[in-house]
C-alpha cells in the first residue's frame, strides 16, 4: 500500500515541496519502474504535474531514454514510456520520439513494445509515422497484419497516418502475393488482400482500412477488388464483417 501513499502524496502535495520527495528516486528509477508497485509511482511522476515539475524530473526521464530497448519490452516499462509521450513538454517528447525511432522494427512485433509504436504513430510526428510505414512495407503488410501484436500497430497507423500514408499501404494490398505468402486454395495471382480477409488478425486491418481510407482510386480500386470476389469471401469465417461492410 505504500505505493498509494507516495502516489497520493506527489498529487497533493505543495509544490515547494515536491523537489524533496523526488530526489528520493535519483538512483532507484529502473528498480521502481520494473516493480509490479513501484512502476505506478513512476509513471505518476510523469502525468499530471509533469509541466510543472519541468526539469526537476529530467533525471526519471533520462533514466528512462538511456534504457528504451529494454523498458520498451518490459510489461511495466513499456506504460512509463506511454506516459512519456502523452504528458511530457514538447522538447522530452522528442527527445523519447528519437529515441524509440532507433529501434522501432524490433518493437513493432514485441508484446509490450508495440504499445509504444502505437503511442508513437499518435502522438508523435510526421516522420516517425514514415519510419513505421516504411518498416510494415519493407517486411510486407501481409506478413505484418498476420502477426498478433504488428496487426495493432498496422491499424494504428492507418488511423493515424495521413491520406498519402494510408493509401500507400491500400497500394500494397491490392499487390499480388508471392508464392511464398500464398495459402492453398487461393489460387495463384491472389491479392494480398484477399489473403489478408480470411486471417483471424489481417481481417481487422481490412476492417480499419475500408473504416479509414478517404475516398479516392485506391479506396475504389480496394471495394472493388474485394466486392469482385464476395462469392468467396462469404465462405470465409474471419471475413465476415468485410462482407457485411461492402453489402451496407
Amino acid at each position: 500500500y505504500g505505493c498509494r501513499v507516495v502516489q497520493k502524496a506527489m498529487e497533493t502535495l505543495d509544490e515547494a515541496d515536491l523537489p524533496d520527495l523526488l530526489s528520493e528516486f535519483r538512483h532507484h528509477v529502473l528498480d521502481c519502474i520494473r516493480d509490479q508497485n513501484g512502476n505506478h509511482v513512476s509513471r505518476g511522476g510523469n502525468d499530471a504535474r509533469a509541466e510543472f515539475l519541468g526539469s526537476q524530473i529530467d533525471f526519471i526521464i533520462d533514466d528512462v531514454l538511456s534504457h528504451v530497448l529494454d523498458l520498451s519490452c518490459h510489461t511495466y516499462g513499456c506504460r512509463v514510456l506511454q506516459r512519456i509521450l502523452e504528458h511530457c513538454v514538447e522538447s522530452k517528447k522528442a527527445q523519447a520520439l528519437d529515441e524509440i525511432s532507433r529501434c522501432h522494427q524490433k518493437l513493432l512485433d514485441d508484446q509490450f513494445g508495440n504499445y509504444v509504436i502505437q503511442h508513437v504513430l499518435q502522438y508523435g510526428r510526421h516522420n516517425d509515422r514514415e519510419s513505421v510505414m516504411h518498416i510494415v512495407i519493407r517486411q510486407g503488410i501481409l506478413r505484418m497484419s498476420q502477426q498478433k501484436f504488428a496487426s495493432n500497430v498496422v491499424e494504428k497507423l492507418l488511423k493515424y497516418g495521413t491520406s498519402s500514408q494510408r493509401n500507400a499501404l491500400v497500394r500494397e494490398m491490392l499487390r499480388t502475393a508471392d508464392a511464398a505468402s500464398a495459402i492453398p486454395g487461393t489460387g495463384d495471382g491472389a491479392s494480398v488482400v484477399l489473403l489478408m480477409v480470411r486471417d483471424q488478425y489481417a481481417n481487422y486491418v481490412v476492417q480499419t482500412t475500408l473504416d479509414v481510407v478517404p475516398e479516392g482510386e485506391e479506396k475504389a480500386l480496394l471495394r472493388e477488388e474485394l466486392i469482385s470476389h464476395l462469392p468467396q469471401l462469404r465462405n470465409y469465417t474471419f471475413a465476415k464483417h468485410i462482407v457485411a461492410k461492402l453489402s451496407s
